[in-house]
């Protein structure tokens, strides 16, 4: 096969080629931006259908809470012919409203503006059971007793004119069809073709609105809640399976209305949302087709426009192979093809410039090395004083660490193990004893700042000052005042505003004992208490959230109202642990594995019995035999003690 052969074939071969790589990454784009529109619509129209139902939901049960405070439904034993009549007066102002009924505080039916089930009385379920948990007013949707159809009620208590004290309930009723009017029928753009699934469902997944199977309201649960039921992150959370798209918005109520934990779920299947991505493909390729045709006919031409002179020059080179240096080359053109023949005339000239350009560039490596060694010498000595900085560094964190003594000074029988990943490290432990009135308590922490080296460390001599601070200075005593205080703090340091959401900060465990009655208080954010009785042969383990102190939202009230506290009668031999997650979170094994808290809690388990000194020096060892062959993971503290 000849070269002009192969340059045609070449030539039909990257157009052919280009052509379908431009069209495939035009169609990803298309179906691409297809899908964003998608998304953005659908995203939008969720959150505007879950404001309406929240909008909805506040009004009526204004309308209802505001209907109670009329003094004819706050006079005790009123005439019940005079509640009917204003029952119906209610009716007949809104008509959204079915029926309005009046209960006592029996459930029984006093009045109704259709005059259904007087003096019967109501079954104690649906809102009653909301009434009953000292809630002024409720929301729910279910099959009315009296009306005998799918309903929405919205009841609120009413109190006595005089001294406040409940004397009966309003119930309004609205048809659950007249949620069709608020939600409607949504679509993707102006394609009534593509119109919107809308289910509404409570936390069960009972379809309380749909307006595609609108027989099933209240009768069976969602049929694809399994696959939504995970979607509970705030705002609109999307879905995508094979055939459908999901979109799953969490009610979040309206102003004062805190909604009833619903879900709304919007869905389209993909063959119903992508219609328009079939034209825009047929679109294109007719407008792509035209434009390859004549492609591949330039193709063909250019081909054979440069194919003659390389034939000319191949001949030219097959004679100068033979040495035949007088040989003609094709020098004439200004091509390529041209520079080619004159660089192959003066091939044998510009070796010897070659040459020259060869020693100019040896001597140029050996300036080059010798500038290496000067910047490695210079690397060496900076590297030299960082380390000097580093040790100097953990001598002033060592520092901030209370000895070992303040604790065995309490509690003899007791131990601090602190490896940190590097020089230095972000977990630290506190401990000090301090008086309050007539009694000694003894407040230990441990905590596990975030990063490592030098800004786990900073974070870690922070906490350390902080906690001192807050204990000596401000004499906080309860383990979760000194967490929401020390969160504080640390956000004041850090110049982060309360209600900034940030994951820099620090997980701390603090426990308080009062040494005369041996009764404990536990609180922390992200590290767990292991509490180990005298005689049990099962480890306790006292669970904190997992918040980053100094990230937590909120300002201090807001941050303690999250937090949580443990109360724990303490006995003699009992023993105490508190460790970060560097120790179950270290990699290593046959298998290089996390050790993980079910393996650390099993250990504590079976070296309990043990002398707690001897207790140390098996989780040390297992650690040490767990890790050798894989480097330290995270900074490790593991903090035990006896109660004497």
């Amino acid at each position: 096969m000849n070269i002009y052969a192969k340059l045609t074939i070449l030539c039909l071969f990257l157009v052919l080629f280009t052509a379908g790589v431009l069209s495939f990454f035009a169609d990803q784009k298309v179906e691409q931006t297809l899908k964003e529109e998608i998304v953005a619509s659908m995203t939008q129209q969720s959150k505007g259908i879950s404001a309406d139902i929240g909008r909805f939901m506040f009004s009526r049960l204004n309308d209802v809470k505001l209907a109670a405070k009329n003094p004819y439904f706050r006079i005790e034993n009123s005439d019940p012919e005079v509640l009917i009549q204003r029952l119906q007066e209610l009716e007949n102002l809104n008509e959204l409203y079915y029926s309005f009924s009046y209960f006592d505080t029996n459930r029984v039916r006093i009045a109704d503006s259709k005059r259904i089930s007087l003096g019967k009385q109501h079954s104690n379920s649906l809102y009653w059971t909301s009434l009953d948990s000292e809630s002024d007013a409720a929301v729910d949707v279910s099959k009315s007793e009296s009306v005998g159809r799918v309903v929405m009620h919205f009841a609120s208590k009413v109190t006595d004119f005089q001294d406040d004290s409940p004397i009966g309930v309003l119930v309004g009723r609205i048809l659950v069809d007249e949620l069709f009017k608020i939600v409607g029928e949504y679509s993707l753009s102006t394609d009534t073709l593509r119109n919107l699934d809308i289910n509404l469902i409570d936390s069960n997944g009972t379809v309380l609105y749909s307006n595609t199977d609108p027989t099933n309201i209240l009768t069976t649960q969602y049929e694809k809640y399994d696959l939504i039921s995970s979607l509970n992150e705030p705002g609109v959370n999307f879905l995508e399976t094979q055939d459908e798209l999901f979109f799953v918005t969490q009610e979040t109520g309206y102003q004062s209305f805190s909604g009833n934990d619903w879900t709304l779920i919007l869905s389209i299947p993909k063959a119903r949302a992508y219609v328009p991505l079939k034209q825009i493909r047929s679109q294109i390729l007719w407008a792509v087709l035209p434009v390859l045709i004549l492609t591949i006919i330039l193709a063909l031409i250019a081909a054979n426009i440069f194919v003659k002179p390389i034939i000319k020059l191949s001949h030219a080179a097959e004679e100068l192979s033979k040495g035949n240096l007088d040989v003609e080359l094709p020098t004439g053109s200004r091509d390529e093809i041209g520079k080619l023949a004159k660089q192959m005339a003066s091939t044998s000239q510009s070796l010897i410039g070659q040459i020259e350009e060869q020693r100019q560039t040896n001597k140029q490596l050996i300036d080059q090395k010798t500038q290496i060694e000067m910047q490695k010498n210079q690397l060496v000595s900076v590297s030299s004083q960082i380390r000097d900085s580093i040790s100097y560094a953990e001598r002033i964190q060592r520092s901030t660490l209370p000895p070992i003594s303040t604790l065995r000074g309490v509690f003899p029988e007791s131990f601090v193990t602190y490896k940190p990943k590097d020089i230095i490290g972000g977990d630290f432990y506190w401990f000090e004893k301090v008086r309050r009135g007539n009694n000694e308590f003894m407040i230990i922490a441990c905590g596990d700042c975030t990063g490592h080296g030098v800004p786990g460390a900073i974070m870690s001599i922070m906490g350390s000052n902080q906690l001192t601070n807050i204990v000596y200075y401000q004499n906080y005593l309860d383990p979760k005042k000194i967490i929401s205080r020390l969160d504080k703090v640390i956000k004041f340091e850090l110049q982060r505003e309360t209600d900034e959401v940030n994951r820099d900060g620090m997980e701390i465990g603090i426990c308080v004992i009062d040494l005369d009655t041996l009764k404990m208080e536990f609180a922390g954010a992200g590290i767990p208490l292991r509490l180990m009785k005298h005689g049990s042969e099962e480890l306790t383990i006292l669970k904190s959230p997992r918040q980053m102190v100094g990230g937590i939202e909120g300002d201090e009230q807001e941050v303690h109202a999250q937090l949580t506290k443990e109360v724990i009668q303490l006995d003699v031999k009992d023993r105490i642990f508190l460790s970060t997650d560097g120790y179950q979170d270290q990699f290593g094994g046959e298998y290089d594995k996390k050790f993980m808290s079910k393996n650390f809690n099993k250990l504590i388990e079976e070296t309990s019995s043990k002398p707690i000194a001897e207790q140390q020096k098996i989780l040390e060892k297992t650690f040490s035999e767990w890790s050798k062959n894989t480097s330290q993971t995270d900074d490790v503290c593991v903090l035990g003690f006896e109660i004497k």
